[in-house]
């Protein structure tokens, strides 16, 4: 009896602070620079989660922007020149918004999960959105459950 090998699948490894979100390419729509979002500052009625940096406008559409490091409980990220705004779209059925973003630490790397690449590691944080983790050429890639990110994101937009 032969063993199945499964094709590695192509991902992109969206840097973090300490290590980094693992997505389906398919799932990015873009990166682009990071532009300054709307912020508690000039938005008088904000009372947001502290892992929403705020709006980005793209393509005319108002982004919500995710600060992963926060979500996952790590040490916020410094902001700097090589940071970069994720544009990712929403994989969620139910949910209204079409795209949001995720503030990462520099470019992201193309990479191509597999069994040979991609292995298994025990789980440092205890986010509910957050499938496993994976020791990767890379770096540590979180694994995220996008539903369950976009849903958290929606709850949060929607009640404020």
């Amino acid at each position: 009896m032969s063993e199945t090998t499964l094709p590695p699948v192509r991902c992109m490894y969206l840097p973090l602070s300490a290590g980094g979100l693992l997505v389906p390419s398919s799932v990015v729509a873009e990166v682009i620079a990071p532009l300054a979002p709307s912020t508690p500052e000039n938005m008088p009625d904000w009372n947001m989660p502290d892992w929403l940096n705020g709006f980005v406008q793209w393509r005319a559409v108002k982004l919500p922007v995710l600060n992963a490091e926060r979500v996952l409980g790590l040490a916020a990220a410094v902001a700097g020149v090589r940071n970069r705004v994720a544009v990712l779209h929403s994989v969620n059925a139910d949910c209204a918004m079409a795209y949001y973003a995720v503030l990462i630490q520099r470019l992201p790397t193309v990479v191509l999960a597999g069994e040979r690449t991609a292995k298994a590691m025990e789980r440092t944080v205890s986010a509910p959105w957050v499938h496993g983790q994976l020791d990767l050429e890379v770096g540590a890639g979180y694994v995220p459950n996008l539903d369950s990110l976009e849903s958290l994101i929606e709850s949060a937009i929607t009640v404020h």
